[in-house]
């Protein structure tokens, strides 16, 4: 069925925050079905927003409660069908959890919003050393909270209906206090998901929930790229370890990989200028000065775009040692510029790009031998075909007709199941 059957006029709202990634976001939906969306930026300061730009968005100010129950309202009262939440962060899952059931809710995964939420998930991001300092460090890898955030636990909390004869009160009470929460009760309310990878969906079963799957990127070759697509870094070759300071870069682990090797003058380029706290940081650039010296560069300040490109380029070789889905815009910009890529073989972004055929390798791979040799020109030129195939303008606009198409379908089974018609403007 064409997408016009359903939602011909009919607005799909967007809500977002003031993120870098919304004004490409916008300009992708704009050139794909202009004319379709609304936009919505939830921020505590109507008059200053640090990245968003765009001219098309309308603020909401949510410190003011009765900007959001008006919100609410509007949406509910309205024939809007369609609302998409990107990121789902605390605001966002009221917002979810206020909206009427005939209305489609569609949570596009940033990574926080799963990774960093959902305990039983969270406690397994780590490898062994970074798993020791935040064991002596946070509370999140407990041997009670291992107890209270399992599959197991959670099981029984979906189940409580049914067995709570069975159970002790204070069991209950704990279960409730730990699932009957806003976060899961937004989870359970949404009806599609759009995953950075395809390949996070098998992460979000853990949730117990079966939402439909659907695909977006935020980002294009050609704007990452400025339409500059022929540079690369063959030659290059200094080491670029993680994206961020947040532990889930699993940095030291990395680092154990690299110390015992010969690896002459080459510089073992860090960004820990955002994400983090300083202890975390501190700890890295410890044991990151112990390991390599003055070869350890790490960057702790934000600076301009092209001066972080200029140091980028002289990297030929990349660890990305998370488990989580992460850095994502950060390993496509490095892949198709020729960089020779190692991800952790635990994260679903390494599955995914294995699966498509691109030349990515595994951290386990990691050796004298594999740090000498650049990246082939064989190799980049088969990067170069994969990533254009999947992160190309047109591709992404592909995906924005096909996620579109799933909205439709579901917009359809929510209009028969309630035995009522959708109405078009």
């Amino acid at each position: 069925m064409h997408l016009s059957s359903t939602l011909n006029k009919t607005k799909v709202f967007h809500v977002f925050d003031d993120d870098k990634f919304i004004d490409p976001a916008i300009k992708l939906f704009e050139k794909t079905v202009p004319g379709l969306s609304e936009y919505f930026i939830i921020a505590s300061n109507q008059k200053s927003l640090k990245y968003v730009k765009s001219k098309s968005i309308t603020v909401l100010n949510f410190s003011e409660s009765s900007v959001k129950e008006e919100f609410v309202n509007f949406i509910n009262d309205s024939d809007i069908k369609v609302v998409f939440f990107h990121a789902l962060n605390l605001p966002k899952q009221l917002l979810v959890n206020s909206l009427k059931p005939e209305i489609v809710k569609v949570w596009f995964i940033w990574g926080y919003d799963l990774y960093g939420t959902w305990m039983s998930i969270k406690r397994n991001l780590y490898s062994p050393k970074t798993k020791q300092f935040v064991k002596e460090n946070s509370r999140d890898l407990t041997f009670k909270n291992k107890l209270l955030y399992n599959q197991f636990s959670l099981w029984l909390f979906l189940k409580r209906k049914k067995i709570e004869f069975f159970l002790p009160n204070k069991i209950l009470s704990i279960l409730n206090n730990r699932y009957d929460i806003e976060y899961y009760n937004a989870v359970k309310n949404i009806d599609i998901v759009v995953p950075v990878v395809p390949t996070e969906y098998k992460v979000l079963k853990k949730l117990k929930i079966s939402p439909k799957l659907a695909p977006f990127s935020y980002l294009c070759i050609e704007d990452i790229f400025n339409n500059k697509l022929n540079q690369n870094v063959l030659n290059s070759r200094d080491i670029l370890i993680g994206n961020s300071g947040n532990p889930t870069n699993n940095h030291v682990d990395a680092f154990n990989k690299l110390r015992k090797l010969n690896l002459g003058n080459r510089k073992i380029i860090v960004p820990l200028n955002y994400g983090g706290t300083k202890k975390y940081i501190d700890f890295v650039i410890e044991k990151g000065t112990c390991f390599f010296g003055e070869n350890f560069v790490p960057l702790l300040n934000f600076m301009p775009l092209e001066e972080y490109n200029k140091i980028l380029s002289s990297c030929g070789f990349a660890i990305f040692n998370h488990i989580r889905q992460q850095a994502v815009g950060n390993i496509i910009a490095l892949a198709y510029s020729g960089t020779k890529i190692f991800l952790n073989k635990k994260s679903p972004v390494y599955f995914y790009y294995n699966t498509i055929g691109s030349k990515i390798y595994t951290t386990d791979s990691i050796n004298q031998l594999s740090l000498e040799t650049n990246l082939s020109v064989t190799n980049y030129k088969i990067n170069q075909k994969v990533f254009y195939e999947v992160y190309s303008e047109e591709a992404v606009k592909n995906k924005i007709r096909n996620l579109l198409k799933t909205v439709n379908n579901e917009v359809i089974h929510k209009a028969t199941f309630s035995n009522s018609t959708p109405k078009v403007q």
